[in-house]
């Protein structure tokens, strides 16, 4: 079986073949006819792996891809899926799964992927093969005579995620200045020094008094309608509300899951820097890798799909430059898809968040995990469905 998987910076191509099968290609060199022993394994693994380097080309946008082989793990077939051996154990041959995974880095989405599949015996006449891209899988077969498994980029106002900077203008607010009101205001000011000249010289004229009260007037009826809202100055900034303090804090998350759909470490660290301090970024980096290791996909990485922050709230720090404390717990669900079984990852956070303002944007200086919690998202769905007729029972 062969999966071609085509993300955001990257496409993989991903075998599941049978040891006894390989033996029509390449010399498995093992002692026996009947099992792969422990001490064989892990040699036998490398091999298989060097294998599938030098079979089956893969072209991304009418380019050789350079692949890089991910990982390659004993697996089993189970009620619920493939599921990694994770412990050695002596394999019958006849029955013995090996799964490969090959990566090929991109700069965005492709917009054409063939995949050469050249593995064909006089037994293997047809191979199964899924192409999965974020609109979904697509099943097909391959055959001697139709071997190409090609993959087209029908994505219809499909958005490639991106990190951007976070500016401060705006953030804050907006402050709302009467225009109308302060021309008026303006206007009253050589008025009156009119009106003080004339009474000073003993002259009287009720001209200045009505346009001062008609100035007047105006300017007052006019300030709930004739304003200009403009982002609120950082030298004036007050205290966020609780709706600042979550978009804010959003914003800044998202950014900061986003890094990691990025495959090479440094452009993983380039692209954290845009929001995180450097002396955070090796524990962002590092903890963002501990929470989202799927040990049932042999440690692989799940990708942050979707972020909600359910509640934020913000303390301004006395510090220089504006620095602020968002406490906020949110939620952060992540997917890794492999030989056609998709596994989802959720996590709880209740954490401290402090922001600075850094030439013009924010930047998280500070992070306190006060709380992780692994979530069941099926449960939580499930949960969430249960108590909906509940609400709405209030009696007949």
């Amino acid at each position: 079986m062969t999966f071609l998987y085509v993300e955001p910076y990257e496409v993989r191509h991903e075998v599941l073949t049978r040891v006894r099968d390989l033996e029509t290609w390449m010399d498995i060199g093992l002692r026996g006819d009947e099992y792969i022993e422990i001490d064989e394994l892990e040699t036998l693994k490398q091999r298989v792996g060097e294998f599938f380097l030098t079979r089956n080309s893969v072209r991304i946008d009418g380019q050789l891809g350079k692949p890089i082989l991910d990982r390659t793990n004993y697996v089993k077939v189970g009620l619920t899926g493939i599921q990694l051996i994770e412990q050695p154990e002596r394999l019958e041959i006849s029955t013995a799964i090996v799964g490969v995974i090959i990566t090929y880095l991109t700069d965005g989405i492709p917009t054409e992927v063939l995949v050469d599949w050249d593995l064909f015996t006089e037994q293997i006449q047809r191979v199964p093969a899924t192409a999965t891209d974020p609109a979904g899988p697509l099943p097909t077969f391959l055959t001697p005579d139709d071997n190409v498994h090609k993959w087209t980029n029908y994505l219809k106002n499909y958005q490639l995620p991106t990190v951007q900077e976070v500016t401060i203008a705006g953030s804050l607010g907006v402050l709302k200045i009467p225009l109308v009101s302060l021309f008026c205001l303006a206007l009253l000011l050589p008025i009156g020094w009119q009106f003080s000249k004339r009474a000073r010289n003993g002259g009287t004229s009720t001209a200045p008094i009505v346009a001062a009260v008609a100035l007047v007037v105006i300017g007052a009826l006019s300030v709930p309608y004739a304003q200009v809202s403009i982002a609120r100055p950082v030298a004036i900034a007050g205290n966020l509300d609780d709706p600042q303090a979550t978009a804010l804090l959003e914003t800044l998350l998202k950014n900061v899951y986003r890094a990691f759909d990025f495959r090479a470490e440094e452009d993983v660290y380039d692209k954290l820097a845009i929001s995180v301090m450097g002396d955070l970024l090796a524990d962002v980096y590092l903890q963002n890798r501990r929470s989202f290791a799927v040990q049932a996909a042999g440690g692989a990485q799940a990708k942050v799909k979707e972020i909600s922050v359910r509640n934020a709230t913000a303390e301004r720090q006395d510090e220089t430059p504006l620095t602020y404390a968002l406490r906020g717990q949110w939620t952060a669900t992540g997917t890794v898809g492999h030989w056609g079984h998709v596994h989802t990852r959720q996590n709880l956070y209740d954490a401290i968040v402090t922001i600075q303002a850094v030439d013009g944007t924010w930047k998280i200086t500070k992070l306190e995990i006060i709380e992780e919690n692994r979530i069941d998202p099926l449960a939580a769905t499930l949960s969430t469905q249960e108590q909906a007729p509940a609400a709405g029972s209030g009696g007949a």
